[in-house]
């Protein structure tokens, strides 16, 4: 956990493994649709590190490319 000068001492933009420890995962998609819109879920690529309680559902209009809004 990092202290209130150990945050301050961050690059403004961190490097996530290296500055935050942040262990990297690829990710896979899946779209669902529903009678209100559609719904992606997404998953681990590894299915070992799959965790029925770690996933992530987002609306169509919730998801965006990041390398669109940089």
């Amino acid at each position: 956990m990092y202290s209130s000068d150990g945050w301050k001492r961050l690059a403004a933009d961190p490097d996530p493994v290296r500055d935050l420890g942040y262990d990297l995962a690829e990710w896979k998609s899946h779209r669902v649709s529903y009678r209100d819109g559609d719904r992606f879920v997404f998953v681990p690529a590894d299915e070992d590190a799959f965790d029925r309680e770690a996933y992530i559902v987002a609306s169509a209009n919730a998801i965006s490319d990041t390398l669109e809004h940089r």
